[in-house]
């Protein structure tokens, strides 16, 4: 006998954009993993966290994943979660997740039907399913979701053919810059490590005897995840009574995208907009972001971004993202970049500048909520993130 489920998480259902087609595109991503299960038959979806991008969904994303869970329902495939760190409101120990977990939708693998206290010790329990022992911990909010790891004894089903743990944290094993967790704080004892809040594709990272697996986002959701992340897709995993037989990373349907180098150097700003403009083509729906590096003739405030972005979106182009993080004017001069990794840039560049490892977060955080249009209680909830973390 074999059974076979999807590994999946960072779904972000919502206003994760101020553009209304790109939320749509980030709905169209989980309707077509909720459609691969179903024509597939997988037995049942992990998903690792943030299902919604915000803990306060709008009462439309709320009918959309109730109708998406639905459909799974109606054909006995169970959908597993904890919630992640956009799923819960400020302030809360309950969030949305478990809404749906006390209908019957999913199973939230952190209710605390599945956590009991001895002394100083937690104990988490799970669910053993189809032969597989499934337990999770909620995402990061504070430092007290790093403490439940020192105090954690999973009490493990040994009789299961795999043993699943799930989480949303980044692990050190990605890289210590913005680690939310040690590897070597993760329970032991399990083959399959499901991870989440990573919104880059990351697999096969040994941990234990088992392996540590990040799927990344289902869509992207902003600048650095069109550049550097090229797939979006979820893991299908089978699994028998002498453990996991196959992985198989399945790729999603995103957009088409346009990514633009353009160098400064010799141009004024009028010179340098005009090249910019001529490599923008029509097209239907593209994914857009232009990066320009080198020094510009002039103050670089003076190329006119918003005129761009417009120009390009009469174009056709559905997201635009201009990314000026390498261009400099004669006033500021140029720091030298390494990485070519369009993620690492901005880190790279600020830190530089003499920028601390939080002062750079928070500059992260105000770019991409400007860019994404998040809400003011999101930025501040993400805001008290960044303090707790330091």
């Amino acid at each position: 006998m074999a059974y076979k489920f999807i590994h999946t998480g960072d779904t972000h259902i919502g206003n994760a954009y101020k553009d209304k087609q790109r939320n749509d595109d980030i709905k169209r991503a989980f309707s077509e993993l909720i459609d691969y299960a179903i024509d597939s038959k997988v037995d049942f979806i992990v998903h690792s966290g943030d299902v919604f991008d915000n803990g306060s969904p709008e009462i439309s994303d709320l009918l959309f994943v109730t109708d998406q869970l639905h459909r799974l329902k109606e054909k006995n495939i169970k959908f597993f979660t904890v919630p992640g760190s956009h799923d819960v409101g400020i302030g809360e120990e309950l969030s949305i997740i478990d809404l749906f977990d006390r209908n019957g939708l999913l199973i939230n693998l952190n209710s605390s039907k599945y956590i009991r206290k001895e002394g100083e010790r937690v104990h988490l329990s799970g669910v053993t399913y189809l032969n597989a022992f499934i337990a999770g911990v909620r995402g990061k909010r504070s430092r007290a979701e790093d403490e439940i790891f020192k105090v954690l004894d999973v009490d493990i089903d040994k009789s299961a053919w795999i043993k699943i743990f799930v989480f949303h944290h980044t692990v050190s094993a990605l890289g210590e810059t913005f680690k939310d967790l040690d590897t070597e704080s993760l329970p032991k004892g399990f083959d399959y490590y499901a991870a989440g809040h990573w919104h880059g594709h990351k697999d096969n990272i040994s941990y234990d005897g088992g392996i540590i697996q990040y799927p990344g986002s289902t869509e992207y959701l902003d600048e650095k995840e069109i550049v550097s992340n090229p797939n979006r897709g979820f893991y299908v995993v089978d699994y028998s009574e002498g453990g996991i037989s196959s992985i198989k990373y399945q790729l999603l349907k995103t957009r088409d995208k346009d990514i633009v180098y353009v160098s400064a150097d010799g141009k004024d700003q009028k010179q340098l907009k005009t090249e910019i403009l001529s490599k923008f083509k029509p097209n239907d729906g593209k994914l857009l972001v232009v990066v320009i590096e080198g020094k510009i003739k002039g103050k670089r405030s003076e190329l006119d971004i918003q005129d761009i972005k417009s120009s390009a979106k009469a174009l056709g182009y559905s997201y635009v993202s201009v990314n000026t993080s390498r261009l400099s004017d004669s006033e500021s001069g140029i720091t030298q970049i390494e990485s070519e990794n369009i993620s690492d840039i901005e880190n790279e560049f600020l830190s530089a500048k003499g920028y601390s490892k939080k002062e750079i977060e928070l500059a992260h955080l105000i770019i991409d909520s400007v860019e994404n249009g998040k809400d003011l209680a999101e930025i501040k909830r993400k805001a008290v993130d960044i303090d707790d973390n330091q």
